[in-house]
């Protein structure tokens, strides 16, 4: 359970460090701080760890409460998850994905170029080929430099990221195509819509959807964080309220009991801070310039995931299904466990999931889980034949569901990496200093561990 560690690793320990917030990149930091002799306290506000990163079971049926899927270009994610020993668990199902289209659903694979072709035709609209061919040409600069627009380093991005997604494609690109396929895009990989997305942010989104697979476990996405949480120490109902620093030099945290308003200081040689930005802008009194403004510029978009469990079934195409905006949804995208698992759910059984992203969750956070649950299950039998009610159901709201990948988020990254916190032996971690993504996260924390031991 968490707070017992179980790696022999911990056994001696060549400082003390303490990690304010167990999401996936707290947990990933302090996991390598572990593995490198260090002793690691993990302070979580909530009552579980992983943050975006959790998985329920209800009834024996497996929820993700959060983020629904890794990819396979996800190498630090799939690595550790080997390392950890849930590798046996990987499923990387062959179910086509798809986009809904004039009232059907659009199927491809991801890496086929066939039926990308046919996605990418059929989304463009009729009579619109001389203006698709402009608007493509108007990416070549991106295009170009695809190689570039790996979302786990986007500090490499080299083009795109001064101007937004809809202004790259306001010039000739036809409304059809910006609506029916690159909106739908940018929503499900980040969370945003075109004019608060950077050209670059949508790239990835593309690399993302079309040329990645997806992969899960059958145990659920939330079981990496498991697994890391149990290697390491963990104090749940714990918030850290600022960051000790004595001349210069991160020394310790303080906190407060959820419970009781117990305060109470955590000494320590290092400092890891996870939290979301402006979180950490209020824990951190001595950011520096490039982390402040990093921390500063950091605008979150949130997110609403309602999962469905029908012990009938449901059927249709696995999934993820983007759910357009021009075609009247509110959720951004679908799937069923089939595109995930069949663990998740009993034989003949399915676990839906119907994810709001954007504007609409924004609309949707303070709405009643009864009113949710309905909604999702009118979006999902727009796309799947359900058989009967759901048997159970389950809402989960995030504030803080992923940073919008805004104009200069690579410029950003590229100088908090430059420069750091501004004070010594605190590092920084978390999706708003790397990509809004569970590979991000991971790597930004194994990366605070590893330049906070270099610099002790």
């Amino acid at each position: 359970m968490p707070g017992v560690p179980e790696s022999a690793d911990d056994r001696t320990s060549a400082g003390t460090a303490v990690v304010a917030g167990g999401g996936m990149a707290g947990l990933a930091a302090a996991y390598r701080l572990g593995r490198l002799g260090w002793r690691v306290t993990v302070l979580e506000k909530e009552s579980d760890t992983g943050g975006r990163c959790r998985t329920v079971n209800t009834g024996g049926y497996i929820f993700d409460t959060g983020a629904q899927y890794c990819r396979d270009s996800f190498d630090s994610f799939l690595k550790t998850a080997i390392e950890l020993g849930i590798g046996e668990t990987f499923r990387m199902p062959g179910a086509p994905q798809g986009i809904y289209n004039s009232g059907r659903v659009i199927e491809f694979l991801p890496r086929n170029a066939r039926s990308v072709a046919r996605l990418l035709s059929a989304t463009s609209g009729s009579g619109h080929l001389v203006a698709f061919l402009r608007s493509l040409g108007a990416c070549m600069a991106l295009l170009a430099h695809y190689r570039s627009f790996n979302i786990r380093f986007p500090g490499w991005w080299e083009r795109g990221d001064a101007v937004t997604a809809a202004s790259l494609l306001a010039d000739g690109a036809p409304e059809s195509f910006r609506d029916a396929l690159a909106e739908p895009l940018a929503l499900c990989a980040f969370g945003a819509e075109l004019d608060r997305t950077s050209a670059a942010g949508l790239m990835a989104a593309v690399r993302l959807a079309l040329a990645d697979r997806t992969v899960s476990f059958t145990t659920g996405v939330g079981s990496l964080a498991g697994a890391m949480a149990r290697r390491v120490e963990i104090r749940t109902g714990i918030e850290v309220t600022g960051v000790m620093v004595d001349n210069g030099r991160a020394s310790g945290v303080t906190s407060r009991s959820v419970a009781t308003g117990e305060v109470g200081e955590h000494a320590a040689d290092l400092v890891v801070c996870s939290l979301p930005a402006p979180l950490a802008l209020g824990v951190c009194p001595e950011l520096g310039g490039a982390a402040r403004e990093a921390a500063a510029a950091a605008v979150y978009t949130p997110g609403v995931v309602v999962n469905l469990a029908y012990p009938e079934g449901a059927s249709g195409t696995a999934g993820p299904v983007l759910l357009p905006r021009s075609e009247g949804f509110r959720a951004s995208w679908v799937s069923t466990n089939a595109g995930k698992a069949d663990e998740y759910a009993p034989g003949g059984a399915s676990v839906v999931t119907v994810v709001f992203t954007g504007r609409e969750a924004e609309a949707l956070m303070q709405g009643g889980d009864t009113g949710l649950v309905d909604l999702a299950v009118c979006e999902a039998e727009r796309v799947y034949r359900l058989g009967g009610d759901p048997a159970a159901s389950r809402v989960d709201r995030h504030e803080f569901g992923m940073p919008v990948v805004s104009t200069g988020h690579a410029a950003r990254v590229r100088a908090l990496a430059g420069h750091g916190s501004g004070t010594s032996n605190l590092l920084l971690a978390g999706d708003w200093t790397s990509s809004p993504t569970l590979e991000g996260a991971i790597m930004s924390g194994f990366h605070a561990a590893d330049t906070g031991v270099a610099q002790v």
